[in-house]
């Protein structure tokens, strides 16, 4: 009896064990399912945002009014309520919308309609309230228009193009196996190595992978690795070799094509390779022309690349 009773015991615990282990690996299995689910209903409810909160074509951005207080409660709310029906548009050349709705205004980085894992990033970089260029740009950008984004050195222009770039690859659900999704071209090897750190920075809760292609490096190193990109910062000499020289280096899925300081591009001489490099890319793909000025060149260079609609 008493050897039946410790089988008997030895027996329950290896189907608690058993049991425990089955219960351990349905947990497991399940954990990847809520991730994907949490992902998609984030970029729902990214998507839904942008097109409820994006200002019209335009305007800058939307600026909170104060509604001037009434004694009697009832006048306050037909006060309101008239405000409500048509939201003034302010200015001439700079115009805003004022608005009543507090989920329009964007004055942090994280009132804006971005991925969880993109605020996370620029809270650790710390970045958080956008600067006028930022506020002016990045809800457009979101949005998937086309733009020309005219500021000053020092005025955050690096991540008014950053940003957007990086939540387009995020809501298309970029992948490793999609190939180079964003092309950054830059004038100097500086201004891409400044670029790219920037990108480093808060871009540390995403999973793409970021080149630096900007010539003085091995060539042949690169050819390996470009076709693992999804994210490319070049200078456009550099771009152009491997254009004709890589012969797995793809550009069919790009989404986004962001030329950076693109008066000194222009200024530099790369009018032409730029041109070439046009005729290699995907002619439906969205623009961003960066620069400190704006002129002749530029303008017909946007006219050339960039929707009719452009902001």
């Amino acid at each position: 009896k008493m050897k039946n009773r410790v089988s008997k015991s030895r027996d329950g615990k290896a189907a608690d064990k058993a049991r425990a282990k089955s219960r351990l690996k349905e947990a497991d299995r399940k954990k990847g399912a809520p991730k994907w689910q949490r992902l998609i209903k984030e970029i729902a409810t990214l998507s839904t945002r942008i097109e409820k909160e994006t200002p019209p074509p335009g305007i800058l951005y939307y600026k909170y009014a104060n509604v001037a207080k009434k004694e009697k409660e009832e006048e306050q709310e037909e006060a309101v309520k008239l405000f409500e029906e048509k939201e003034k548009c302010i200015g001439h050349g700079r115009k805003v919308i004022e608005t009543l709705e507090k989920q329009k205004i964007k004055i942090r980085f994280s009132d804006l309609p971005i991925s969880k894992a993109t605020v996370s990033g620029l809270s650790k970089a710390k970045f958080s309230k956008m600067t006028e260029t930022q506020r002016a740009s990045v809800p457009h950008s979101l949005a998937g228009r086309d733009m020309v984004v005219c500021a000053r050195t020092g005025s955050g222009k690096t991540l008014s193009y950053l940003v957007p770039m990086i939540e387009k690859l995020y809501r298309e659900r970029w992948g490793p196996m999609d190939g180079l999704g964003a092309l950054i071209l830059v004038p100097t090897r500086e201004l891409g190595v400044q670029a790219y750190e920037v990108l480093r920075s808060f871009g540390t809760y995403h999973e793409f992978s970021a080149g630096l292609v900007i010539g003085g490096k091995d060539l042949e190193k690169e050819k390996e690795i470009i076709q693992q990109m999804n994210i490319l910062i070049c200078t456009p000499g550099r771009l152009l070799q491997h254009l004709d020289e890589t012969a797995l280096f793809n550009s069919d899925n790009l989404q986004m094509l962001i030329l950076d300081e693109v008066d000194r591009l222009l200024d530099m001489g790369f009018k032409e390779t730029i041109d070439q490099i046009f005729q290699s890319l995907p002619p439906k793909v969205q623009t961003i022309l960066v620069s400190a000025t704006v002129g002749k060149k530029i303008a017909s260079l946007a006219n050339l690349k960039l929707k009719e609609d452009y902001q």
